[in-house]
């Protein structure tokens, strides 16, 4: 098997990391990402449900602040998953904003909490070093994660306690 195909056989596990993160923002509460650091999760104006991969059907795309759920979580009742999906991540007294899309997990629109312009000839390489480091540290909190979703949907067979809860959600329980 070469690698395109494996990661084509594997491209549910973004759907389902993304729906995890919604039922994370549900929640309500911080999520230990270990070494003493804790992540907040919350729901953005950006949510776009598919069909599980390798089925067929329409997409759901809710947007907007006002906007009801109503129609996604009808869709993840129905068996849709999240394609995509804008978060915000509460880390280090810190807000970040960012869409992520469930194919590759890739990260579009980051918005990162205000930065001290500072003055003088050091300022622009500090600024620059403060950001890296914000980009650092939001990656790195949505690496840890990923790592904590597939600790707990890799459990056992049937994805652990993990997966039983986040079905649990989605049916409305």
């Amino acid at each position: 098997m070469d690698l395109l195909e494996m990661l084509n056989q594997k491209m549910f596990l973004g759907q389902e990391f993304l729906t995890w993160l919604w039922y994370l923002a549900e929640q309500e509460q911080p999520v230990d990402l270990g070494e003493g650091r804790s992540v907040m999760v919350y729901l953005g104006e950006f949510l776009q449900l598919g069909p599980a991969q390798g089925a067929e059907g329409s997409r759901v795309t809710v947007r907007g602040r006002e906007v009801s759920l109503a129609e996604a979580r009808e869709g993840l009742r129905r068996g849709k998953l999240v394609e995509a999906i804008r978060v915000g991540l509460d880390l280090d007294e810190d807000e970040y904003w960012l869409t992520i899309k469930a194919p590759g997990l890739e990260v579009s629109s980051l918005k990162l909490p205000s930065v001290d312009q500072g003055e003088g000839p050091e300022a622009r390489d500090d600024l620059l070093l403060e950001r890296v480091f914000l980009i650092d540290s939001v990656l790195g909190a949505l690496e840890g994660l990923f790592g904590i979703f597939l600790q707990g949907r890799l459990a056992d067979q049937g994805g652990g306690e993990l997966w039983r809860d986040l079905r649990r959600w989605s049916q409305g329980g």
